[in-house]
């Protein structure tokens, strides 16, 4: 069965990945590839970027709540959505700076 002949594939198993297909990768390594790309001098400080997003995000909420609190509930929807906005780019910021550890890259740790 092992002649030059022999056309038949292998299983998936015995093929590995597929270099067609990329492998599978969550949202936050998506995130971190993101920030690598686009903002190197960001990525080392990834941490005080979700804390800035998240104070600014509390205040952005605080702004919707006094909107809705004096019965403008149409404009109260703006900075709510901004603040979930905040609030999710800060919980990925996080969970990167997480999965990153330190920086080994000499053009990161240069930032």
């Amino acid at each position: 069965m092992h002649t030059p002949t022999d056309n038949t594939t292998a299983s998936g198993s015995e093929q590995g990945t597929e270099p067609t297909k990329p492998p599978a990768r969550n949202l936050v390594s998506i995130w971190a590839q993101g920030r690598r790309r686009f903002t190197p001098w960001a990525y080392p400080r990834l941490r005080a970027l979700a804390v800035a997003r998240l104070v600014i995000g509390i205040f952005v909420a605080g702004v919707g709540a006094v909107l809705d609190s004096r019965g403008h509930y149409g404009w109260a929807a703006i900075p709510l959505a901004g603040a979930v906005l905040l609030f999710s780019i800060a919980y990925l910021d996080n969970a990167a700076a997480r999965s990153a550890g330190p920086a080994t890259d000499p053009a990161i740790r240069a930032g």
